[in-house]
């Protein structure tokens, strides 16, 4: 019997999980394929749910958590519907608590399976299972206040899956921030941050976008659960409430808890019974003040352990980048530097250049000057030559006649000889002075 009650709870806790998961994972698929085909294609619902594998996982544990959520929510409600559909029947006292109490039970055993496995329904059966083992009501007022303060442990258990993922989902969004600066940081070239600005800073305003934007979106999350859970225990707590008062109104006056009325000895035994339960009731109470403050103790210390790791996370990331922005700046200050001595020297070097151009054409400009003045002399002589030319052919036609025609050419070009001595060079297109006797007597027959 052990072992199947254990294969039973086995079976309830896997399938307390199987059905969240299944529901919420199916849910987070159409939530993404609303994202990229269907209304919910924009560039903010990109940025904030699908810009990184944390961001998918963030919006995963949602929907689980809301479907865990949703399912006990509508359990509740069915559970607070079918209050008042099932009721004993009325018929006083029972002197025999056993054989009542096996009557109840067959009759709750007739119902579905949903009533028996609800809260009212465990209440019932687990207080008739005390009668029937008691074989008499005495302390059962006691024992249905225990199952109450039972349910309300199962109530917090019943919670327990929601609560790792609201604790988890805050931890994917730190989980995102450090992947995020830490991307950030490594893709950061020192090169490309000296080369290009823009480009480097537009790489690390990306990485810096998934680290705080995993983060807004997993806080965002865990607080819409946390609110959800709040409203949602609040509606189950009611329903204890009312199944309290129900379970009190169909047991309670249905038996004798004396158990055998006229015996003194079972009334005194009775009456310190009742006085150790109350006892016990304080302890309990008291036991419960300590573990809810030791609780609550707990859970400021680990908040204030997680504020002080996320203080000295900061700071240490803070500092990590003011460093590594110090050394980029300090690296481009020095490529600053070289950039303007090469700068420097390469001015230097044309203004060199250009001086020495400027020397160069100013000696070549001289020059030119100098055969310009060479080329003009050349000219006036080369005029001086034509016109005494011109000077000698007429005077050749005018002495063509006289019998001193020889002497007088032969003292023309001895003439002719000396200008050309005292210019250098006879020029090629100057008229030579034919001495010919033919060309002579032909110009002495003219």
């Amino acid at each position: 019997m052990a072992g199947t009650s254990d294969r039973n709870s086995i079976s309830k806790m896997i399938g307390s999980l199987a059905w969240p998961l299944l529901i919420g994972l199916a849910a987070c698929s159409m939530f993404y394929v609303l994202i990229f085909e269907g209304p919910l294609d924009t560039p903010a619902m990109h940025r904030y749910f699908a810009s990184h594998p944390i961001a998918y996982a963030e919006v995963a544990m949602f929907m689980v958590g809301a479907a865990a959520l949703l399912l006990k929510l509508g359990d509740v409600v069915s559970q607070q519907r079918g209050l008042g559909r099932f009721s004993f029947d009325s018929a006083g006292r029972y002197q025999d608590p056993a054989d009542a109490a096996d009557k109840m039970l067959n009759s709750l055993a007739a119902l579905p399976r949903g009533e028996q496995e609800s809260y009212f329904g465990h209440r019932l059966r687990d207080a008739l299972e005390y009668v029937r083992r008691k074989n008499a009501a005495i302390g059962l007022d006691e024992e249905l206040k225990f199952l109450s303060d039972t349910d309300g442990v199962r109530q917090q258990e019943s919670y327990a899956f929601v609560r790792i993922i609201i604790w988890a989902t805050p931890m994917l969004g730190f989980l995102g921030t450090v992947v995020g600066i830490t991307k950030a940081l490594g893709d950061l070239n020192p090169e490309e941050l000296a080369n290009s600005v823009q480009t480097a800073m537009d790489g690390l305003l990306s990485g810096l976008y998934v680290a705080f934007d995993t983060t807004a979106v997993a806080l965002t999350l865990s607080i819409i659960l946390m609110f959800v859970q709040f409203i949602v225990e609040r509606i189950e707590s009611g329903l204890l409430g009312t199944i309290d008062d129900l379970v009190a109104k169909e047991l309670l006056d249905r038996f004798d808890e004396s158990g055998f009325g006229s015996d003194p000895h079972l009334v005194a035994v009775d009456r310190m019974t009742v006085a150790v339960a109350k006892t016990t009731e304080l302890l309990a109470q008291k036991q419960t003040e300590l573990w809810q403050r030791t609780i609550e103790a707990s859970n400021v210390q680990w908040r204030d352990m997680l504020e002080s790791s996320g203080d000295q996370m900061r700071t240490a990331l803070t500092d990590s980048l003011e460093k590594s922005l110090a050394n980029h700046a300090d690296r481009l200050a020095q490529l600053g530097k070289q950039a303007d001595e090469q700068v420097t020297n390469r001015w230097e070097q044309w203004q060199t250049a250009l001086s020495q151009s400027a020397r160069l054409l100013q000696g070549q400009q001289e020059e030119m000057v100098r055969q310009g003045k060479i080329m003009n002399e050349v000219v006036r002589a080369t005029g001086e030559v034509i016109k005494l030319e011109t000077a000698l052919n007429d005077n050749l036609h005018s002495l063509a006649g006289s019998k001193n025609f020889e002497d007088t050419v032969m003292s023309l070009s001895a003439a002719i000889h000396l200008l050309n001595a005292r210019l250098g060079h006879t020029p090629d297109s100057a008229s030579r002075v034919n001495l010919d006797k033919k060309t002579s007597a032909q110009g002495r027959a003219a």
